[in-house]
């Protein structure tokens, strides 16, 4: 089994725009997660059509309290 990467995992926390696939890893989530909550506006997210561009952390923090309440 791999150790995990802790320097991507800490660039990763310091970041302040996440792809969909960086935000997935990171909250060890499933990447059809984020979509639903991002289609369901649930979860902001700079988009270009339909295409998912980044998510703000601010916007990623908000969503999580949101699910927590």
């Amino acid at each position: 089994m791999e150790k995990p990467d802790i320097t991507s995992a800490e660039r990763l926390l310091r970041q302040d725009e996440y792809t969909l696939e960086e935000l997935a890893a990171l909250l060890e989530l499933r990447p059809y997660v984020l979509e639903s909550a991002i289609y369901g506006g649930e979860l902001k997210a700079r988009m270009v059509g339909t295409d998912i561009v980044s998510i703000r952390r601010a916007d990623v923090l908000d969503w999580l309290r949101a699910r927590e309440g």
